[in-house]
């Protein structure tokens, strides 16, 4: 075996090895495909007292996953691609490297509302995540979730989002629809943005 065989043939080997990360072990082989034929795919669990579920949605991303670690950390880009968010603000930047987020967004009828959850920031080996958990907002009881991606292939990226959203009042659990919707739309945002990027 020459030596540009032995690197092509390395390459494809490490590219099989980063597309079986742990990422990819919490989806069945048929999620797989469609995950390789560029669609979302979206798990729903549910949560005993929550009248929504804990989504969890994978998505392919073609760009690297340098990109969008970087993507995460960049709070005054995330209202020019992010579907009805008007401002994202690190009001505090807190000793474990947490930060604490404040984000305004744009919702029906009261035109805007804020809310300030506290990030924290965990790289384990290949992976990479954002996690959040709700501090202060005027209709949630509990926001919790994360944003993780981890090597798909070469010079490509698997990200899973997962939320979880416990209102003050159960009069708006008939919009969980609306939810899994807005969880869809920021996952395509996030996708278009760092593939964008990755362009440039």
């Amino acid at each position: 075996m020459n030596f540009r065989v032995y690197v092509v043939f390395f390459g494809l080997c490490t590219a099989a090895t980063l597309s079986r990360g742990g990422l990819l072990n919490e989806i069945s082989d048929n999620e797989r495909g469609l995950l390789a034929s560029g669609q979302i795919v979206v798990k729903a669990e549910k949560v005993p007292g929550a009248p929504w579920p804990r989504l969890s949605l994978y998505q392919v991303v073609d760009a690297p996953p340098a990109i969008l670690q970087t993507l995460f950390g960049d709070y005054a880009a995330a209202p020019t691609y992010t579907p009805n968010l008007m401002s994202a603000k690190v009001i505090a930047t807190n000793p474990d490297g947490t930060k604490d987020v404040e984000y305004t967004v744009k919702v029906p009828i009261l035109m805007k509302t804020s809310y300030t959850v506290r990030n924290s920031y965990i790289r384990k080996g290949s992976s990479y995540t954002v996690g959040w958990k709700l501090l202060k907002s005027p209709f949630a009881k509990i926001s919790e979730g994360s944003l993780s991606i981890e090597p798909y292939g070469a010079d490509e990226t698997l990200m899973r989002y997962t939320n979880l959203v416990v209102p003050k009042t159960n009069l708006v659990a008939g919009l969980k629809a609306q939810a899994l919707n807005e969880a869809k739309a920021t996952v395509v945002a996030i996708k278009t943005e760092a593939e964008r990027r990755a362009r440039q």
